[in-house]
């Protein structure tokens, strides 16, 4: 299998799968250590699409549309992770003029 298909383990799919409530209780996880795993997934697939980029420019590796997934998937990721930014912007935003 390509460098895209081994990204997507089984681990992730299990951890996203279960509630919020279940991951923070039963886990331990802090939301920072959680968002920064986030952050590093996102750069991780951004990494891989730029290294699928270049390996198709230079011949490397002829199969476009396994670059063409990369890239898309990293795409996605950014535009959640931007728009989760903006979501907890505005929350924080919002409790900023309760204390007002």
């Amino acid at each position: 299998m390509n460098e895209i298909g081994s990204m997507s383990g089984t681990g992730e799919r299990m951890a996203l799968s279960l509630p919020m409530k279940e991951q923070a209780e039963g886990s331990g996880v802090r939301f920072g250590e959680m968002l920064q795993a986030s952050l590093d997934r996102v750069s991780q697939l951004q990494t891989a699409a730029d290294q699928s980029a270049v390996d198709l420019a230079t011949g490397r590796q002829a199969d476009i549309h396994s670059t063409m997934i990369a890239v898309e998937k990293a795409e996605i990721a950014f535009e959640m992770a931007m728009t989760i930014r903006n979501k907890l912007l505005t929350a924080y935003e919002t409790i900023m003029r309760m204390q007002i």
